[in-house]
């Protein structure tokens, strides 16, 4: 195998509970902008595969890498929220939720000239962002229009994770800031 192979393999591993404390710290406060958008959008990638996953099923590592890889189906971030749609995770708002993230986290990766959050066409794109509500019982989200354009990237970015991550299955624990657990609701979102 190649060491291009070797390396776009790694790109297409899943992350495991165990790298979460390393994205934890990539991702603080005081990230670089840049660097902040696209490791958290790469954390919203990995939920995205691992709700795919879920509703896939159990696959061969070919398979996986069919899927994964270079021209596969689910190769790139828009086929992937293309797939959570069409297979019903993901509705209207989600929807147009991870296309306005997968564009902004675009801008980051691709930009020729210095940008941040507070670049006027960044920060307008974020404005659109969605609050969704990700709380069994549902809580209507208050959508906070007082935001930085930082702050609602990663605050709808980590809501559509939890809710991403529940629609598996998996036990999503929160707590506010009383210290009470709440229940993250599953199923799909809006």
């Amino acid at each position: 195998m190649s060491k291009v192979s070797k390396l776009r393999d790694l790109t297409t591993k899943a992350a495991s509970a165990d790298h979460q404390e390393a994205f934890d710290e990539q991702t603080a406060d005081d990230a670089d902008d840049r660097s902040f958008c696209l490791l958290l959008s790469a954390m919203l990638e990995n939920s995205l595969d691992q709700a795919n996953d879920h509703w896939i099923g159990e696959q061969t590592e070919d398979v996986r890498k069919a899927l994964y890889d270079q021209d596969g189906l689910l190769a790139t971030f828009a086929r992937k929220i293309t797939f959570v749609t069409v297979i019903g995770i993901a509705g209207p708002v989600a929807r147009e939720n991870l296309r306005l993230l997968r564009h902004v986290r675009n801008a980051f990766a691709h930009a020729k000239l210095p940008i941040t959050f507070d670049t006027p066409e960044v920060a307008t794109v974020c404005a659109d962002l969605v609050r969704i509500n990700i709380f069994d019982p549902p809580e209507e989200p208050d959508q906070m229009p007082g935001l930085t354009p930082r702050k609602r990237f990663q605050v709808v970015t980590n809501e559509t994770m939890m809710r991403l991550l529940s629609s598996t299955g998996f036990k999503v624990l929160f707590w506010d800031d009383d210290g009470v657990e709440k229940t993250i609701i599953g199923g799909a979102l809006p």
